[in-house]
Formats: C-alpha cells, sequence, structure tokens
C-alpha cells in the first residue's frame, strides 16, 4: 500500500474513534442526566402537632385540736395540745394523753407527714414520750393508745423525732396522732417542781 493511501486509511480510522468517544460521551452524559431527572422527582408530605396546658398542683396541710375545726398552725401560733390528766401535775409513773389531727387541705394532693420535734427548754430532763395514731380523737386515750401504730416510741426524750411518716390521703381524710407524756417511775427527787416546755413540728411532703 502506498504511503497516501496508508495516512488515508489511519486518518478514516482515526474519524471513527472519535466518532465513537463522542456516541459513549453522549451516552454517559445521557445517564447522567437521566440520573439527575430521577433524584429531583416531586414528594408530598404532611405533618401532625400537639400541644396542651400545664396546671401546678396545690399541696398543704391543717391541724385540729377537736377533729373538727381545723386550721392553720404557725410556730407563732402553735396549736396548744391539750393533755388529760393535766400535766400540771405530773408524777414518777404517770401518764397522760393528747390528741392533734392533721389532713390536706381541700383542692391538695395526697403527701406524706412526719412528726420533727423542736428542742426542749426547761429542767423537767426525766420527762419522756411517745406518739401513735389512733383510729379517731376519742381514742387518744390508755386504751386506744395501746392499740394504736407506733410513730416515735414509748419512752423517748422529748428531742426525738419520728424516723417515718405517714399518708395523707387528698380526699382529706386526717391522720390522729395521740401523744403520751409521763415520768418514769425512777425519776429523780430533783425533778419535783420543774417544768419544760416543747415544740413539735408536723413537716409534710407532697408525692
Amino acid at each position: 500500500m502506498r504511503a497516501h493511501q496508508k495516512r488515508r486509511a489511519a486518518t478514516r480510522a482515526g474519524e471513527r474513534r472519535i466518532r465513537l468517544l463522542r456516541i459513549r460521551a453522549l451516552l454517559a452524559g445521557g445517564l447522567v442526566l437521566g440520573t439527575g431527572a430521577t433524584s429531583t422527582l416531586a414528594s408530598w408530605n404532611d405533618a401532625e402537632y400537639a400541644n396542651g396546658t400545664f396546671t401546678a398542683a396545690r399541696f398543704g396541710i391543717e391541724g385540729s385540736l377537736d377533729g373538727t375545726n381545723y386550721s392553720k398552725h404557725a410556730s407563732t401560733g402553735a396549736a396548744a395540745l391539750s393533755f388529760s390528766p393535766a400535766v400540771t401535775g405530773l408524777f414518777p409513773g404517770g401518764t397522760s394523753y393528747a390528741a392533734f389531727a392533721v389532713r390536706a387541705t381541700t383542692g391538695s394532693v395526697a403527701g406524706h407527714v412526719q412528726v420533727s420535734a423542736g428542742t426542749a427548754s426547761g429542767g423537767l430532763s426525766d420527762l419522756r414520750y411517745g406518739v401513735r395514731t389512733v383510729s379517731s380523737m376519742g381514742q387518744c386515750s390508755a386504751a386506744g393508745y395501746a392499740g394504736g401504730g407506733a410513730v416515735i416510741p414509748d419512752g423517748s426524750t422529748l428531742g426525738t423525732s419520728a424516723a417515718g411518716s405517714q399518708t395523707l390521703a387528698a380526699d382529706r381524710t386526717p391522720v390522729y396522732y395521740c401523744f403520751a407524756l409521763s415520768l418514769p417511775v425512777g425519776a429523780s427527787n430533783g425533778m419535783q417542781g420543774l417544768a419544760i416546755a416543747q415544740t413539735w413540728q408536723l413537716v409534710a411532703t407532697s408525692g
């Protein structure tokens, strides 16, 4: 084959390769465009929403000396327990009882209440006490106390607080506490004529 024929054949072969590359490029471009068209298809969406209004609950307690008339008693206006027999003439071996009722206030949620003792002031240091829950104010007596639920162990010093708590219902059902004060049989002669003052706090917690 002559030289010019070889050059012409080579030129035609090169042109065919270029056309083939162009076709492949167009096909590739079509694939890319096709992929792009697929990824831009429209979609539908929807949503739901919810909201609420929230109000905090109320919690409070009130106490009563007679089981009928309830009111709030602050530290400066503490309820004066009424002991029977009167605690103005205590003697060794004698015990006096006093009731106090606690309940949740109107509209209050339920909770728990615990008897906490402050620091006693006075010289009658031999005085001992205990606290139990009873079924009613009228059950705060020697017989009712004997069958009550233990809150503070008998024979405790006046500064002893309760280790546990009692449940307060939200429906204003009271908890009846019965306090029992006594001078032990072995109280010393030095206790004669002495006095002592004690304040208890009933601490309530919601929940």
